[in-house]
C-alpha cells in the first residue's frame, strides 16, 4: 500500500523520465536515521520489561513511536543479519551467508539496498560504524556519500588465518566505542544536506575489549562482582552506555530542528546467549539470539503503540520506503509494517533464520557444540522450529507463547506444526549442502540473474 500516490502514478512518473534531478518530488522527503545495535538482546531494554535502568533514551523513543514486541533477525552473526536489514531480503536471496569463506561473504553491488534506493531519489547518505563486520569488506558501502567504518586497519588485512583452517580478526584493534562513533555522526549531521539517510552502528555489547567509563560500570556493579555476574554486569553497562550515546544523537536531531522530520528506526542484528541454553555468545538460533528490539518513530505516525504481531528485520526497508512513498527495487521479501503501525491487523508472517557455521571459516563453536554446524529456523511468532539437517534427531520445536524460554522440545509430540514450518524452510531454498568455494564474476552474474536482479 502506497501512502500518498498510487503505483500507477509512480510508474507513469518513471515512464516520463523519473523524478527531476533524481529527487522524489511528490512524496514526503523525510530524513531517515537507522541505528543498528550489535549483539543486543531485546529483553535488556526497559520498554521490553527489563528491571534495570539500561535504556532510558530508547524507552523514550518507544513512547514516542511504535515498539514491536516480537521482532526476529535473520541470523545471529553480524554481516549476514545486517545485509538482511539493509536489503529487505533473507540471506538465501541477497547472497551474504557467512562472516568468512572463499565466497558468499559480500553483498554484490547489483543488489538494491535502502542506501542505493534513497541515493537514486536524491537523499544524501552517511554511515558511521563501529566495527569491521559492517565495513566495505562486506559490500555495505554501496550508495554512501560518506562511509566511516570506524577502524584504522585496511579491511582486506583484518581477517588472518590462525593455522588450523580458521580465520580470526583482532577485535580490539578493529572496533571503536559508541561515543567516538556518535561524535563523528554528529559532526556529519551539522552539515548534511536534507533529505539525508544516516546509518549509525554501535558495537559495544559485543565483547569486553573496549569498556564503558568506570561510572557506568560501577552503576551495574561490575567492579564488585565475579564470574557470570561480572559478565552480565558488563553487558548491561555496555547497553546503557550505548543508550546514552543514542540520547546524544537524538538531542542533536532536536537541537538542529531535524527530529520532527526524521524517520528513526532502532534494531539489533542479533542478541547474545549470556548463559541461556548453556551458551554465552551467539551463532545459534534460540530467542535470546534472534529476538531483537525494533522501534519506529515516524513523522505524523502513531505514538506509544506496542505491537504483538511478529515482525522481521527484513520488513524495515519496505516499511521505510512505504512511509516515503517510494517503490522497492527488485523482488523484496520483507513487507511493509504499515498496517501494524496503524494498529490494524495484517497478514501473518513467518520469519526465517539460519547459521551456516560449518561453512564459515570464522566460526569457532563446533568443537563445543557440533550439532550447531548447520541451523535453519522458522517461526510464526508462536511456533518455532530449529532444524538441523545434519542432525535431524536434534531438531527442536517450541511453543513460544507457553514456553518463551524454549525449555520443552515439542518436535516429536507436535508433528503437524513441525511439518508446516519444515515445508516453509524447504520452499525457501535456503539449505546449503557444501562449502562456499571461489567465485568468478561470471558466476556471480549468473547467481544474480537467477535472483532477478540482472538480465
Amino acid at each position: 500500500m502506497m501512502r500518498f500516490r498510487g503505483i500507477v502514478g509512480l510508474a507513469l512518473l518513471w515512464a516520463l523520465g523519473g523524478c527531476a534531478g533524481g529527487e522524489h518530488e511528490n512524496g514526503p522527503r523525510y530524513n531517515v536515521v537507522l541505528v543498528t545495535l550489535d549483539t543486543t538482546r531485546a529483553d535488556r531494554f526497559g520498554c521490553y520489561g527489563y528491571d534495570k535502568d539500561t535504556t532510558p533514551h530508547f524507552d523514550l523513543l518507544a513512547a514516542d513511536g511504535v515498539r514491536f514486541d516480537m521482532a526476529a533477525a535473520s541470523a545471529s552473526v553480524t554481516p549476514v543479519s545486517h545485509a538482511s536489514i539493509l536489503t529487505g531480503l533473507n540471506q538465501y536471496r541477497h547472497g551474504l551467508r557467512v562472516l568468512h569463506a572463499a565466497s558468499a561473504y559480500r553483498l554484490e553491488p547489483e543488489i538494491p539496498t535502502l542506501t542505493t534506493i534513497l541515493k537514486d531519489h536524491g537523499w544524501t547518505n552517511g554511515a558511521f560504524l563501529s566495527a569491521f563486520t559492517v565495513s566495505e569488506y562486506y559490500g555495505f558501502d554501496h550508495g554512501f556519500d560518506r562511509f566511516d567504518n570506524g577502524i584504522d586497519t585496511p579491511v582486506d588485512e583484518v581477517l588472518q588465518p590462525d593455522g588450523d583452517g580458521r580465520y580470526r580478526w583482532q577485535v580490539q584493534k578493529n572496533q571503536q566505542r559508541s561515543d567516538v562513533t556518535t561524535d563523528r555522526a554528529i559532526e556529519w549531521l551539522t552539515g548534511a544536506r536534507e533529505p539525508f539517510f544516516l546509518w549509525v552502528h554501535y558495537w559495544d555489547p559485543h565483547d569486553a575489549a573496549i569498556k564503558p567509563p568506570n561510572g557506568v560500570l560501577n552503576k551495574f556493579g561490575y567492579h564488585g562482582s565475579v564470574g557470570d555476574d561480572r559478565m552480565r554486569a558488563l553487558y548491561d553497562a555496555e547497553v546503557q552506555f550505548v543508550d546514552s550515546q543514542f540520547g546524544r544523537l537524538v538531542a542533536e536531531l532536536k537541537a538542529g530542528g531535524l527530529y520532527e522530520n526524521t524517520i528513526l528506526v532502532v534494531t539489533s542484528d542479533h542478541g547474545e546467549g549470556l548463559g541461556d541454553h548453556d551458551w554465552w555468545g551467539h551463532r545459534i538460533l534460540y530467542q535470546e539470539q534472534i529476538r531483537v528490539p525494533l522501534i519506529f518513530r515516524l513523522p505524523a505516525g502513531p505514538t506509544g503503540l506496542s505491537v504483538s504481531s511478529l515482525a522481521r528485520t527484513i520488513d524495515i526497508v519496505p516499511t521505510v520506503l512505504d512511509w516515503l512513498d517510494l517503490e522497492p527495487q527488485g523482488r523484496m521479501e520483507g513487507r511493509s509494517l504499515h498496517p501494524l503501525l496503524d494498529g490494524k491487523p495484517d497478514e501473518p508472517r513467518i520469519a526465517y533464520a539460519d547459521q551456516l557455521n560449518l561453512f564459515d571459516t570464522n566460526a569457532g563453536l563446533l568443537e563445543r557444540r557440533p550439532q550447531a554446524d548447520l541451523l535453519h529456523s522458522a517461526t510464526d511468532g508462536r511456533w518455532k522450529l530449529i532444524h538441523r539437517p545434519r542432525h535431524p534427531g536434534w531438531s527442536e520445536l517450541y511453543d513460544l507463547e507457553a514456553d518463551p524460554g524454549e525449555t520443552t522440545n515439542l518436535y516429536e509430540s507436535e508433528p503437524v506444526e513441525a511439518k508446516r514450518l519444515m515445508k516453509f524452510l524447504e520452499d525457501s531454498g535456503g539449505f546449503v549442502a557444501r562449502p562456499f568455494g571461489e567465485s568468478a564474476d561470471a558466476q556471480a552474474r549468473e547467481r544474480l540473474k537467477a535472483l532477478g536482479y540482472v538480465n
